[in-house]
């Protein structure tokens, strides 16, 4: 991993000797965007709709961004052709940058970094069977940013190891929000719906938005209607089309996987 190359603003230098400076906001405030996908056979999958969302993210927190996206695109290609690596992944984060202060914004300093290292998906029995969800309340800052800011998420990591569940659950007063790596979907009679607001769009939910076959509503609902749920899965690029059968200590209807998520699950795998 650390003779694999890495992009800092300009130079592709190995990742064992990557660095930003102390005075960037990254370090000093937390302050960041970021995105994340897979390169499958050394091809990037949804190359075009990941920039899109980062760049949307480093608009949200008025970062400066000097690179196009067919410039971006470009840096990905050049990385992952020379780490040469079959199945891996990209990070592509854009920080505050440099601050002479330690707070206050640049308006045309950022640090541009692109992260390659090998990446493969694992395939879990909860595919087969389904998994778990545990459930914690918060609401993101600027939700509609892939903000580097994990906070809650990694504080509950060791309470999700110890749970077996594959993910937390983020509801706002009853609100059902989203999970923190990932998209939550459920189904009731047929229709399938996931949250309208506050949450971040993730690509797969694109994806699964853009399918005519199924009635699919984008609309805001409680936990009390997803608990009553027919059925419910999660998406995020590394979960694919996740079934969950249980929430806390509710079973999710007859706690089996059900056969819409099923069937959204082969329509995008062969997408």
């Amino acid at each position: 991993m650390d003779s694999n190359f890495t992009f800092i603003n300009g130079e592709y230098i190995p990742f064992g000797q990557s660095s930003v400076h102390v005075s960037d906001l990254i370090i000093q405030r937390g302050y960041a965007v970021f995105d994340f996908f897979l390169v499958r056979e050394r091809v990037p999958r949804f190359l075009s709709d990941h920039l899109d969302r980062f760049i949307h993210s480093a608009d949200l927190l008025d970062l400066h961004l000097s690179y196009s996206k067919e410039e971006l695109a470009e840096i990905v290609a050049q990385l992952v052709a020379k780490n040469d690596i079959r199945n891996s992944s990209v990070k592509i984060i854009l920080t505050g940058g440099p601050s002479t202060d330690d707070f206050t914004l640049s308006t045309d300093k950022s640090t541009l970094i692109v992260i390659n290292k090998p990446f493969e998906v694992k395939w879990p029995e909860a595919w087969k069977n389904g998994a778990s969800l545990i459930t914690a309340k918060y609401q993101r800052e600027v939700p509609e940013a892939k903000t580097i800011n994990y906070i809650r998420s990694v504080s509950l990591s060791q309470k999700l190891a110890e749970s077996g569940a594959a993910e937390v659950l983020y509801t706002d007063r009853n609100w059902v929000r989203e999970c923190s790596r990932s998209n939550i979907f459920y189904v009731k009679d047929n229709c399938i719906y996931t949250p309208k607001t506050k949450m971040l769009a993730g690509v797969t939910r694109k994806r699964i938005l853009g399918l005519k076959s199924y009635c699919i509503q984008e609309v805001d609902f409680k936990i009390n209607e997803l608990l009553a749920a027919n059925e419910v899965f999660i998406t995020s690029t590394t979960k694919g089309i996740l079934p969950i059968v249980k929430i806390d200590s509710k079973i999710i209807s007859n706690g089996k996987i059900g056969v819409v998520t099923n069937g959204i699950k082969k329509e995008i795998e062969l997408s």
